[in-house]
């Protein structure tokens, strides 16, 4: 054998017992580089040539002749590099079984429960929509052609509608579903500059009514009024009590505006019905800006209706009033 095949030889098997590959009669019985073979095959990635596997013959192949021997075994799953690679990287999949082995095997990635962030609570998904509301609101107001200009709806609609049905067709709303007593995400003494913000986070629903209420088993109860001092209402506050002022009675056509006396139907007989079950029923206070310019409604709390009567108005009709009292235990 020529000194130029002995060279590459004698570095690939330079971890073999002494004489080995030097020339085949010191080469010893193959069978002392023979390892007991487990059940498991081994994955290698990147081998090395200096590894000789169990059932090859080095003494007389050359390292190209083992790279093929190897490598044509594919029953056990050995992976080799090229021939002429000088590294060696000897990394080991799947072998952690093996004690005592000296490969590096690769931490599986484990997943935190940090990493999952939680779900928003009820109030910051109040937040949210209120939040977009304003944005939705500025971007309207900005743009002009939604008060002059456009189709007859843009010229004269209101902004905070538009901003409310705009939400609504986008999915932003919460509380959708209207119930009785306490809203998630809502608390006493909330402020919210317009009622369409009210209906957006699932308070009070009935934009251009000031009593809302839903249908349970063929009966109407009241959920929610909005109570206003002012402006010609009659509504009044106490500590605790609020005198409202039944709906209806005002009737608006084309040629006139005339009064008559209300009914005891919808708003009014949900109201009534919510005193004979003692349903709770949320109060918002529709009270005047700081700036005097428009009206801010704040939340108040759980109230019960506590009796209604019918009474003549100025006009000299009837109409209905109610006297709700706050449950006690809420805060201020």
């Amino acid at each position: 054998m020529d000194r130029a095949r002995t060279r590459p030889i004698v570095y690939a098997i330079r971890d073999f017992p002494p004489g080995c590959g030097t020339a085949p009669s010191n080469v010893p019985d193959k069978d002392h580089f023979k390892n007991p073979r487990t059940s498991d095959d081994v994955v290698v990635e990147n081998q090395s040539p200096d590894h000789s596997d169990a059932d090859s013959e080095p003494s007389g192949a050359s390292l190209i002749e083992e790279q093929k021997f190897r490598t044509s075994k594919h029953d056990r799953g050995l992976k080799q590099e090229s021939p002429l690679g000088s590294s060696y990287h000897g990394r080991v999949l799947g072998a952690s079984k093996h004690r005592g082995s000296c490969s590096k095997q690769e931490p599986e990635s484990q997943h935190s429960d940090h990493d999952v962030a939680a779900p928003p609570t009820p109030r910051e998904k109040v937040v949210e929509v209120l939040r977009a509301f304003k944005d939705v609101y500025r971007e309207l107001d900005r743009n002009k052609q939604a008060r002059r200009g456009g189709d007859s709806f843009d010229a004269t609609a209101r902004i905070d509608i538009k901003a409310q049905a705009f939400l609504e067709s986008e999915g932003r709303h919460v509380n959708t579903e209207k119930r009785i007593g306490q809203v998630p995400g809502v608390n006493i003494g909330d402020e919210f500059q317009y009622k369409t913000e009210l209906r957006l986070v699932g308070l009070h629903f009935k934009t251009m009514c000031g009593i809302d209420y839903m249908e349970v088993g063929g009966v109407k109860y009241a959920t929610c009024i909005v109570a206003s001092e002012g402006y010609g209402y009659n509504d009044k506050f106490d500590a605790g009590v609020v005198i409202y002022t039944g709906e209806g009675g005002n009737v608006i056509s084309k040629h006139e505006n005339k009064t008559e006396d209300q009914k005891m139907l919808k708003g009014n007989l949900a109201l009534a019905n919510s005193m004979r079950h003692k349903t709770e029923v949320r109060v918002i206070r529709g009270m005047e800006r700081w700036d005097g310019k428009g009206k801010r409604y704040v939340y108040d709390g759980l109230y019960l209706v506590d009796k209604y009567w019918l009474e003549k108005g100025v006009s000299g009709k009837s109409m209905y009033k109610f006297k709700l009292c706050k449950i006690p235990g809420q805060p201020r």
